[in-house]
């Protein structure tokens, strides 16, 4: 009976590992987890060294007391190799010697002495087995005392290691037991065996499922952490947002303010003329002048002075007060033709001399407040560059041309270049080559451009100053609503 017993711990132990295979690997089914890959391999080689152990009678004894100590002496190095593949500080984990090195020397050695001892099992064999099994437990806790400091729940690492110590001692218990002649043959009917057969498959069996409950444990806090980091990466592109729209309003109230102080001065010529043709018709007026040719001529040129005004506001109150947010299919000619229209007083204190080359028309879907932008930017960034110039001619040529994959516009001075390798870095955050630079204009410019699923880039043009190219994915269509303000 006590046979029979022990027998059915071999095979219930045997069944339960086996099933804990099957269970695992319905978890992690097409997961390619290490971890869980090697814990039931550890299950399945257990499994079959019960089994064999079992039935050795009928398979020869070379064979199966050798191969059975050996798988199972391999099965439980499998299991720390699997807790080594939890660590979460090393990305790369390699196999330890003793994980192979122990089990085939085990195999070597009790193969040996078998067959010395004429295909019989020997004390020394079972004892040199069960110090064996010893030690690679002992080794699976070592693991999860090391692997355990990296998480903040070491319940069932902790479990699973008290587990392995515990069949750590009954094992070496054992092993010297057999030494001391007290019971070398496993199914021996001492109550002791039966005790601890019992409690080895209980501690094993429940150290599988501790795995079990471990990576489901796990899986959870991964599922929560990733959950929160969604959360705050979600947090921080709102904060980058917002940064950039902040950026965007400052860099363009910053244009548009630069702007205005100039085109204050370009609105007062108009508004003198207009002063003078009033006060010389009052002057008429008064005289009892009947020239109405002249009245007429003095009435004409301050119609055009007042448009002229007009004009100048207009274009300056476009570029301050559009609304639109969305991208809409914008004629690029125009759009470019009005931003130089109302950087021309600064143009021509410097001295510059604007030249565009396009075709007649040029559409790109862009929002037409951020491309506006844009084109101030760069322009603010040819003019900056020639206004330290020493040369006495200063140009920018703006080219605008339309393929049928992209649309290209460069703008091109002789002003004095890029610094010598900068021709990338200008395009950073809070980085810039002027006294009085922001270091946010190219920036905003670039994530704009990159935005549309465009692209900037920057080159100098041989000692005759820089070259900024900025391309834009062509219409796949014809365009329906154009604006081109």
């Amino acid at each position: 009976m006590a046979n029979l017993s022990i027998q059915t711990f071999f095979l219930f132990y045997s069944a339960l590992s086996f099933l804990a295979a099957i269970v695992i690997a319905a978890l992690f089914w097409k997961k390619n987890d290490r971890s869980a890959n090697l814990w039931i391999a550890s299950c399945v080689l257990t499994s079959i060294a019960t089994a064999v152990t079992v039935n050795r009678g009928s398979i020869p004894s070379i064979i199966s007391f050798s191969l059975m100590v050996s798988f199972e002496a391999l099965s439980l190095f499998f299991l720390s190799e699997s807790l080594k593949r939890l660590s979460v500080s090393v990305k790369v984990v390699s196999y330890s010697n003793l994980t192979w090195l122990v089990p085939s020397a085990l195999f070597f050695v009790t193969a040996i002495d078998s067959y010395r001892s004429g295909a019989a099992v020997t004390p020394f064999m079972t004892a040199a087995a069960a110090f064996t099994f010893g030690f690679a437990n002992l080794y699976c806790f070592y693991f999860t005392q090391k692997i355990g400091k990296q998480f903040s729940n070491r319940l069932f690492l902790n479990f699973i290691g008290l587990a392995a110590l515990a069949v750590s001692l009954m094992s070496m218990i054992r092993g010297l037991n057999v030494l001391s002649g007290y019971s070398a043959f496993a199914f021996d009917l001492k109550s002791y065996n039966i005790v601890i057969w019992f409690l080895t498959a209980l501690l094993c069996s429940i150290r599988n499922l501790a795995y079990i409950v471990l990576r489901l444990h796990l899986g959870f806090a991964e599922h929560n952490l990733l959950n929160n980091m969604n959360v705050s990466l979600s947090n921080i592109l709102d904060e980058r947002n917002r940064l950039i729209f902040s950026l965007e309003n400052f860099n363009r109230t910053a244009s548009i303010n630069a702007l205005a102080s100039t085109i204050a001065h370009e609105i007062n010529q108009p508004l003198g003329a207009l002063r003078i043709n009033a006060e010389l018709a009052g002057k008429k007026i008064a005289s009892g002048a009947t020239d109405i040719a002249l009245l007429e001529k003095i009435n004409k040129e301050a119609i055009e002075d007042i448009d002229r005004a007009s004009a100048i506001v207009r274009s300056l109150v476009n570029l301050a007060n559009r609304k639109t947010n969305q991208p809409v299919v914008l004629e690029l000619v125009a759009a470019t033709k009005e931003v130089v229209e109302v950087s021309r007083t600064r143009l021509r204190d410097e001295g510059v001399v604007v030249e565009i080359n396009s075709p007649d028309r040029c559409y790109a879907r862009v929002n037409p407040t951020e491309w506006q932008q844009v084109l101030i930017n760069l322009l603010n960034n040819a003019i900056d560059s020639l206004q330290v110039s020493s040369k006495t001619t200063k140009q920018i040529v703006i080219t605008l041309r339309q393929e049928a994959d992209f649309i290209e516009m460069t703008i091109q001075d002789n002003g004095v270049g890029i610094p010598a390798g900068q021709e990338e870095k200008i395009f950073e955050l809070l980085v810039t080559n002027k006294e009085s630079g922001s270091g946010v204009g190219l920036w905003l410019t670039k994530d704009i451009i990159k935005r549309y699923q465009g692209e900037i880039f920057a080159k100098n043009i041989d000692d005759s100053g820089a070259c900024f190219t900025v391309r834009l994915p062509a219409l796949s269509d014809t365009p329906i609503t154009v604006r081109a303000e």
